[in-house]
């Protein structure tokens, strides 16, 4: 049984990245949402926090959540948002998403402190995060400040995604190529790929058995991969001969783009021609079988490819964004997010109430001071 936790932090942004944030812009009022279209109980939670309303947002909590989160947490993290981030002005962008018997909702809200038109007015965005139960108890909670892409002068190595990304197969796999450092990941110079993964299944330290060739004769080959978050599909290839013993292709070879709102995208590549099950414009849940793990594209053997970056025709270009997994195993230990590095063995889990409530934690990450 893991030990439920509550995380109290003061995050900074502004540490590691080299320089600091650029200012968020003010958006266009007409752009925002006053309330939520999508989950009343998104109101319910930013007004609570804004009101102070600690004992009626504690006694919404889940007996689990409740254990975990008490009621000075929330009042420290209401005094936060009003003396640090000023008033909520709208909501930019919402979504709500099903894993397991939990309804999960994502919204970036966007803080004001100052007078409008005012020099000295501040903008921030602050992610509110949450899953209820089939009962409407909230069970799972975040409270964060988000990081604009606008904002990043340089690589996105302090940008925490907005979508939950659960790990693309079954089974154990183990970590090739991936981490935020250049010594375990290739892809490090790569702008759109700096934090990918590559990952096979290994057995007794091998990915085929000995003397075995061939594509097929890799323990990965024809794995599933799976949709690691809800989205619809913006690019699918799946025509891509697969490569010979000794040869490697271009590119990607077969596989899907997953656009998952909030500028986000997942990109999963190398599969079996003809495997791949959906087709640009399709949407598609957690956990759908998306293709059969192969050896097409860039690849000297079967292998997933998987990233997360910005979508192709932002702004300021597709930049490789960190890609930690949500409820999974590492080497055996269960975390709630954490990004596996080179030679980490790797494992889905099941999302049952059971473990969640063995395992499970809030985060209240307030002040960014930017």
């Amino acid at each position: 049984m893991h030990p439920l936790r509550v995380f109290v932090v003061a995050l900074s942004l502004a540490a590691g990245l080299g320089c600091k944030p650029k200012d968020l812009r003010a958006p266009n009022q007409a752009s925002l949402k006053p309330t939520s279209e999508l989950m009343p109980e998104a109101d319910r939670l930013i007004n609570g926090l804004l009101l102070g309303r600690v004992s009626e947002l504690h006694a919404w909590m889940s007996p689990s959540l409740k254990t975990v989160v008490r009621p000075p947490e929330l009042a420290a993290t209401g005094e936060r948002l009003r003396t640090r981030y000023g008033q909520p002005i709208g909501i930019l962008e919402e979504k709500v998403h099903k894993e397991g018997d939990l309804t999960w909702y994502s919204g970036l809200v966007v803080y004001a402190r100052g007078k409008a038109g005012a020099p000295d007015r501040k903008v921030r965005l602050v992610l509110f995060q949450f899953a209820i139960t089939p009962d409407r108890a909230l069970d799972r909670l975040l409270v964060r400040e988000h990081l604009a892409f606008e904002q990043i002068a340089g690589p996105a190595r302090r940008y925490s995604t907005v979508t939950r990304l659960h790990f693309v197969s079954t089974g154990e796999w183990t970590i090739v190529h991936g981490g935020p450092r250049r010594m375990t990941n290739y892809h490090h110079d790569h702008r759109a790929q700096r934090f990918a993964y590559d990952m096979v299944v290994m057995k007794g330290g091998r990915s085929k058995p000995v003397g075995g060739s061939g594509n097929k004769a890799s323990y990965c080959y024809g794995y599933p991969v799976l949709a690691p978050a809800a989205g619809t599909v913006i690019r699918a290839v799946n025509n891509v001969a697969e490569n010979g013993p000794g040869a490697t292709g271009e590119g990607g070879g077969n596989g899907v783009i997953i656009d998952h709102g909030f500028g986000e995208a997942s990109s999963l590549w190398h599969m079996i021609p003809g495997t791949v099950t959906v087709k640009v414009g399709d949407k598609v849940e957690l956990g759908q079988e998306l293709g059969k793990v192969g050896n097409s594209g860039h690849s000297s053997g079967p292998h997933i490819h998987f990233h997360v970056a910005t979508k192709a025709g932002s702004p300021q270009g597709e930049l490789g964004l960190p890609a930690p997994f949500v409820d999974v195993y590492i080497d055996g230990a269960w975390y709630e997010r954490k990004m596996p590095v080179r030679s980490d063995r790797v494992r889905r889990t099941a999302t049952d109430r059971l473990e969640r409530k063995q395992r499970g934690s809030a985060e209240v990450l307030i002040d960014a001071a930017l």
